[in-house]
């Protein structure tokens, strides 16, 4: 599973690129989703490389974001453990956590916006201009930097 997290707008952007990012269901600046690892998938994200950061996160991230950030597509109560014990297959938001981060399901297959609004990163950015290899914030991030930004956007 790969967190995919949108860090540059849109403006001057190409609209295959845009188009992309919508698929992405990635709207706004400083949204996320969670995707799997697939061929397709991998090539969206090739494809907007620029403007976004990606990796994949640690179990205990996606756990944080599934229960602070993740929000009903039909009303808007709390995605707690009463919550997904009534409206998914699973008992509690670690058991959904789990099954998101193995692939077995999507937000949106669990009646969940795939969509994760969040605030953004508390001390601000690392730099959103360069890419990661060149001490930016852009592109694919190892483990622990998409855990750390996520954890201070959360």
């Amino acid at each position: 599973m790969q967190a995919v997290v949108q860090l540059r707008g849109e403006v001057d952007m190409r609209a295959s690129v845009e188009d992309t990012l919508s698929m992405l269901n990635l709207h706004r600046v400083n949204h996320a989703t969670l995707v799997p690892e697939t061929d397709t998938y991998a090539g969206m994200i090739a494809k907007v490389n620029d403007y976004v950061a990606y990796g994949e996160p640690s179990l205990e991230t996606v756990k944080t974001l599934v229960s602070k950030r993740a929000e009903p597509i039909e009303g808007d109560a709390d995605v707690d453990d009463e919550w997904v014990a009534e409206n998914t297959d699973y008992d509690d938001v670690d058991a959904l956590a789990r099954a998101l981060y193995n692939e077995e399901t999507t937000l949106r297959d669990e009646g969940l916006s795939p969509v994760l609004r969040l605030h953004p990163p508390r001390g601000g950015h690392q730099g959103i201009k360069q890419p990661q290899s060149e001490g930016g914030q852009l592109g694919k991030q190892s483990t622990g930097q998409v855990d750390d930004l996520l954890e201070r956007m959360r």
